[in-house]
């Protein structure tokens, strides 16, 4: 649920379009801004953090709105950010491309790429949403992930529909009969919201010619394997040898197996004990755990060994991601 940070209709008409623009610059992203609605311009703002995760709900009259390469040079966030288009027609141009969104629709982007976003309204105002999400929490290839910026989901997408309604529940105004979500709510609700963003990324990425696993007799196999994966991922002795012997298969075998998902058998074994670890570092009813314990639980007993692995996927250390995630930590960490 958002509290609310701007409501025009509270200020004289001639300031409203001044004051939106300095508040959403500093609430959402600093963009160049203009409004053949100026005179008059009516918009609101809502915002809220879920933890490190950022939602802005905005409603507002025709205006173009441009992400240019002297505001990024000058401060870049590194955010990845999504819109939801929930009212009215809005283009995006990004990377010379022409992007008309509608109702529903998703757009995957970013805060270090220039873009312009225009949008033109009569009376009825046009509606958005817009996620953002710190580059180093996002639990995904920062290569992939990079590679999907200028996606553009369609309103029937079914991941995009579980993730446009779990975004609708979140943006709901403060105190809309609901009790308020608590500093631990917020943090587990903005691990889910990064998590279905991964879901969604993850699906556009599979979709790309040659980047999906066939629906075939191989593809359920690999199923199979990675759940036996995901139920033994704190053994100690998980290793490919154990997953292949449980499965009765070759080592040879094995490794085709995994040749389309882009990581060998090890390889996924620790990008799922590295994923594991960052969800109980964010979470804050784990507080009290310390880094040290959390990486022995998820099969790293060796704190070196962890942190390096750690870094190597996420560019910060264990102890670093905990405080950026927003989770209080106890004094013992090393």
């Amino acid at each position: 649920m958002l509290s609310m940070v701007f409501r025009g209709d509270d200020l004289p008409a001639e300031q409203r379009f001044d004051a939106w623009r300095e508040l959403s610059g500093k609430a959402v992203l600093r963009t160049l801004m203009d409004s053949d609605r100026a005179a008059d311009f009516r918009a609101t703002l809502r915002a809220g953090g879920l933890g490190p995760v950022q939602v802005s709900a905005m409603t507002y009259q025709s205006l173009r709105s441009r992400r240019t390469p002297a505001l990024i040079r000058a401060a870049d966030p590194e955010l990845y950010q999504l819109a939801l288009v929930r009212g009215g027609r809005q283009c995006i141009t990004w990377r010379d491309r022409e992007l008309a969104l509608g109702h529903g629709e998703l757009l995957f982007y970013d805060s270090s790429h220039p873009f312009t976003a225009e949008i033109r309204t009569g009376e009825v105002a046009a509606s958005s949403v817009v996620v953002q999400v710190p580059r180093e929490l996002l639990p995904m290839d920062r290569d992939r992930a990079d590679g999907l910026l200028g996606t553009r989901v369609p309103p029937d997408d079914p991941v995009g529909v579980l993730l446009r309604q779990f975004i609708d529940a979140v943006a709901r105004p403060a105190g809309a009969g609901l009790a308020p979500y608590t500093a631990t709510d917020a943090g587990r609700l903005g691990l889910v919201l990064t998590d279905l963003l991964t879901a969604l990324l993850s699906r556009q990425y599979e979709r790309r010619p040659g980047a999906a696993v066939a629906a075939s007799g191989r593809g359920t196999q690999l199923l199979c394997v990675q759940a036996f994966i995901e139920r033994h991922l704190g053994d100690a002795d998980l290793s490919p040898a154990a997953v292949a012997a449980a499965h009765h298969v070759s080592l040879r075998s094995l490794h085709r197996l995994f040749e389309p998902v882009g990581l060998g058998v090890a390889g996924w074994i620790r990008a799922r004990r590295l994923d594991r670890c960052r969800r109980d570092l964010a979470d804050p009813a784990l507080s009290r755990r310390t880094v040290r314990a959390i990486g022995a639980t998820w099969g790293f007993p060796r704190p070196a060994d962890f942190n390096r692995a750690f870094r190597a996927a996420y560019g910060l250390s264990p102890g670093e991601y905990r405080r950026l995630a927003g989770a209080p930590t106890v004094c013992a960490e090393r």
